[in-house]
């Protein structure tokens, strides 16, 4: 039978060494034993209940002497401080706390995250000239978009060109109010002659995008070469409007495609019925009708180009 080794020391706080497997030393001092491991490392297993060093102990159900262990109670908080020292208030929640805690509800959560940094207030659209106004000091940044206006198209299948697209971060910090212009859209035509381009689109001084040329104003035939932004984190052409269609009976008719803007393309061609430019996405370039003289002079008209847009985004 092997023998049982003990050691002893009365040094406050002090680790045995050196304990072999197995063996046991006893610190006098501190009324606590150790065990020497297999690897030679001395582990402490037993302490004083007056001396045992404090830790950190869940316990969940059973009891003590006799007497249940209870959970943490639950209780109906009525406050949450968040980030920034603001209070929310709202729902109750049970929470493991006696304190000013609570889970508040979801439009108070929804209205402080809009109040943050970054978060975006309001979205502004111009399709007419006219006074951007900030909507208060907390609005620190401006992110906008202009489109300049579609180039008309004309009566042989030639289109319009479509506006440009500029877009721009701006410090919104010092300003108050900036003008918006709003590029129109150029008119279609008949056959013969060329159709105006589309006009410019403009935020103040600090963006801008030129509209689209109109049909056969690059040569004849030709359609509309697409605008261009300047002055912008982002600067863009518009796309280009096709060109003429050889085609001279009434059983064919088929127009040309206008240009088509950031936001899209023209509107559908018709023979003898010109679309409105309302039907277009704005900046397209007008769509160009099929030429067709049945003797009597009867020429196809093609459309208008659709006027240019302003878009403001106001950031926090």
């Amino acid at each position: 039978m092997p023998d049982i080794k003990l050691r002893s020391n009365n040094t406050p706080g002090e680790t045995p060494t050196g304990l072999e497997p197995g063996e046991l030393a006893i610190n006098t001092n501190d009324g606590t034993l150790f065990i020497g491991d297999a690897e030679g490392s001395s582990v402490k297993i037993v302490g004083t209940a007056g001396k045992y060093p404090a830790n950190n102990v869940s316990i969940n159900g059973g009891s003590i002497n006799n007497t249940a262990i209870q959970t943490s109670p639950s209780v109906a908080a009525t406050n949450l401080q968040v980030a920034g020292g603001e209070t929310l208030t709202g729902v109750t929640s049970d929470l493991s706390s006696t304190s000013n805690s609570t889970v508040a509800t979801s439009e108070a959560v929804q209205n402080y995250v809009n109040s943050a940094s970054g978060a975006l207030k309001n979205i502004y659209t111009f399709t007419s000239p006219g006074t951007y106004t900030k909507s208060g000091s907390d609005v620190t940044q401006l992110k906008v978009i202009v489109v300049g206006g579609g180039g008309g198209g004309r009566g042989y299948g030639e289109s319009g060109g479509a506006g440009g697209y500029g877009e721009r971060w701006i410090d919104a910090t010092s300003i108050s109010t900036e003008s918006v212009t709003i590029g129109g859209g150029g008119g279609g035509g008949v056959y013969f002659g060329n159709s105006p381009g589309g006009g410019t689109t403009s935020f103040g001084g600090y963006v801008s995008a030129s509209g689209g040329s109109g049909a056969n104003n690059q040569g004849s035939h030709i359609g509309g070469q697409g605008g261009i932004g300047s002055d912008g984190n982002l600067n863009f052409w518009g796309g280009g409007g096709v060109g003429h269609h050889n085609c001279h009976t009434a059983s064919y008719h088929n127009p040309g495609h206008g240009g088509k803007s950031f936001f899209g393309g023209g509107q559908a061609g018709q023979h003898y019925t010109p679309r409105t430019s309302a039907e277009a996405a704005p900046g397209a370039g007008g769509t160009g009708s099929n030429w067709y003289n049945n003797g009597a002079n009867n020429y196809d008209r093609g459309h208008d180009g659709r006027g240019g847009i302003c878009v403001v985004y106001e950031y926090k």
